[in-house]
């Protein structure tokens, strides 16, 4: 059986970056051959930032050239939607035999295929501009055709898989499809070995963007000047006025690191609480990290979060005075905090690579059987 993982963009090196290897080693798991459709990338990079040395070696790869942009900014979607549907398309003409279609990243690469489509979903038709507050109608008139697109390509996938419940709530509504839930894979088997002295310390991890709303993290460490708080984050390409707004109305208790979190992890370790600002995402695998390195978690009271954080293993909150009384709660009752951390990290285990991988091996292996028995 031969499976294909189609995930164009594995320079990002995000959370869909991880979804794809691990799915390609979920193929491998269920016994089938692996291959990867890709735009080119440096295999050495990705697999250090990831640790899955070795990997690529194990699975075929089909590549074409990264895209760059050549019209005005303004149609950058349709661009990058246009090139890598017909690299897609170029690349399976000319390789055809995979019985099995995997597609680990936005929905308007999924294929027509004779074969079984599976899509794995972040959130359907997500567009940042929309989404964002006080978007204007000309945002939604630019994503129009996009929208349509995506629905048109719903029609061609056999199996929607969901990173949540929230997810999959929306994939319902939007979408008029169900979809299985299969949370993404988190590195929890990085921090089994984490078990030095904890400090007074908050810390949060994200991208450090509008979306993430860091400055509800400074106002919570405005409130409670005894503490230390650290943000840990890279700053993107383009985005570093939102950085430099952080750093000027930061209060005197809060640091910053300006790095990916594998750099940082020690930091993490050596922290007691994990704070969550960011409001209803898809999931928020830096809470799942936190919870492995026995951070409690308190955590915005919306969106895939809600399934992470039981009442057992941390705190939501609703505003930023009852997130900072979560947090002295934690740091004043030591005998609290430590129940809640075992617990936490014990619960992060159901969200491991391991448990991602057999559970996507379980779903190939029966499209396998579908595909190999003529089964619908």
């Amino acid at each position: 059986m031969r499976t294909l993982v189609i995930h164009p963009r594995m320079s990002i090196q995000g959370g869909g970056e991880r979804v794809a290897i691990h799915s390609l080693k979920a193929a491998l798991r269920a016994g089938h051959t692996a291959c990867l459709l890709s735009e080119d990338f440096d295999i050495t990079q990705v697999e250090e930032f990831f640790a899955c040395e070795g990997l690529f070696s194990r699975v075929e790869r089909l590549t074409y050239q990264v895209f760059r942009p050549r019209l005005v900014r303004g149609l950058h979607l349709y661009q990058q939607l246009f090139y890598h549907r017909r690299q897609i398309r170029k690349l399976l003409s000319k390789h055809p035999d995979f019985q099995l279609v995997l597609s680990t990243q936005d929905i308007g690469y999924a294929p027509s295929s004779e074969s079984p489509v599976l899509q794995y979903c972040y959130f359907p038709d997500y567009f940042s501009h929309i989404e964002a507050e006080g978007s204007s109608p000309w945002w939604k008139l630019y994503y129009w055709p996009a929208r349509l697109y995506y629905h048109q390509r719903v029609k061609h996938v056999d199996k929607l898989l969901s990173t949540s419940d929230y997810t999959r709530h929306f994939v319902r509504k939007v979408w008029h499809r169900d979809s299985t839930t299969l949370y993404p894979p988190c590195p929890v088997d990085l921090y089994k070995s984490s078990v030095g002295v904890k400090e007074n310390v908050v810390v949060t991890v994200a991208r450090l963007v509008p979306e993430k709303r860091i400055e509800n993290f400074l106002e919570i460490a405005r409130n409670l000047p005894a503490l230390k708080f650290v943000v840990i984050g890279s700053v993107q390409s383009g985005r570093g006025g939102y950085y430099e707004t952080l750093r000027r109305i930061a209060p005197a208790n809060t640091s910053f690191i300006d790095a990916p979190l594998r750099k940082a992890r020690n930091v993490l370790a050596g922290a007691k609480v994990y704070v969550h600002c960011a409001r209803n995402e898809q999931f928020g695998i830096a809470i799942v990290e936190a919870m492995a390195a026995r951070c409690v978690p308190v955590v915005h009271d919306s969106g895939g979060p809600r399934e992470i954080v039981t009442q057992d293993v941390g705190y939501r909150w609703q505003n930023i005075l009852e997130a900072s009384q979560k947090i002295s709660t934690i740091m004043e009752d030591d005998e609290l905090r430590n129940k809640l951390a075992r617990s936490a990290a014990s619960r992060a285990e159901m969200f491991s690579d391991d448990a991602f991988e057999s559970s996507l091996a379980a779903t190939l292996k029966e499209y396998g059987t579908r595909k190999s028995t003529g089964g619908a």
